[in-house]
């Protein structure tokens, strides 16, 4: 049972990022295409962006476009939308796959739960059934440890399966790589004090500098997110199917 989920973890895990990539490539095609076309000799169009139809309150108005512009236009929107788009979408499937997998082997042998922790009434008496209440209390330690760093992340990972091998450099660029995101979401892209502390020695920019996660910095976080989800859960299948032969 434990082995059939996890494998199909992992291959949920697989599609998804493939999709998430799938995505990014077909888009830069996309803007090359079209920079392609709107680079043709002769080629004198423009466009207006209606502006006045949707916009009026907040004094915008149409914006008429060269086509000849579209090249600035497009790489702008790449660098400073797509590539942030792409990148949260990564950690934020990281994340959720990650706290997937935690799930999947609490509920498989749920006396690995904190027996330290009181369970209210309320939630006993609510509960429909075992399983319901073994649920409940797994979403609460999984609320819990979300909160914290990526190092106790995986900290309780390693509690739970035993020595994972994960070198330190990779969990620092899985760290950094999340700090980026929060930087992109909530501090306007700015580098602070936080994004360097989350970071650590993985840290690429200095306090006040702008978050980039342009090139290939995508794709080399792509490949560490899967390498680590993948490898975690290719040695807890492998261990399971020793102590179980």
């Amino acid at each position: 049972m434990l082995v059939s989920k996890l494998t199909n973890h992992k291959e949920k895990i697989l599609k998804e990022f493939k999709d998430a990539m799938e995505f990014k490539a077909f888009t830069d095609l996309a803007y090359l295409l079209a920079t392609n076309v709107s680079e043709a000799p002769g080629n004198n169009s423009k466009f207006t962006l209606g502006y006045s139809e949707y916009a009026n309150k907040f004094g915008l108005t149409d914006q008429e476009v060269n086509i000849k512009d579209l090249k600035v236009h497009f790489e702008n929107a790449k660098t400073r939308y797509l590539d942030f788009l792409v990148h949260q979408q990564q950690v934020s499937l990281f994340e959720h796959s990650f706290f997937d997998l935690l799930k999947i082997l609490l509920l498989d042998k749920p006396e690995r739960l904190s027996k330290k922790k009181q369970i209210d009434y309320g939630a006993i008496i609510e509960a429909d059934c075992i399983d319901d209440l073994i649920s409940k209390l797994v979403e609460r330690e999984l609320n819990e440890i979300k909160y914290k760093n990526v190092s106790e992340w995986f900290n309780y990972l390693e509690k739970l399966i035993g020595l994972l091998n994960i070198e330190k450099s990779e969990l620092e660029r899985i760290s950094e790589a999340k700090a980026s995101r929060d930087i992109i979401v909530h501090n306007a892209g700015i580098v602070n004090e936080i994004y360097i502390k989350k970071s650590g020695d993985a840290a690429r920019f200095n306090v006040g500098e702008n978050i980039d996660v342009s090139g290939h910095y995508t794709r080399d976080t792509w490949i560490i997110f899967l390498d680590v989800l993948t490898g975690v859960i290719d040695k807890t299948i492998e261990k399971h199917n020793k102590s179980n032969a």
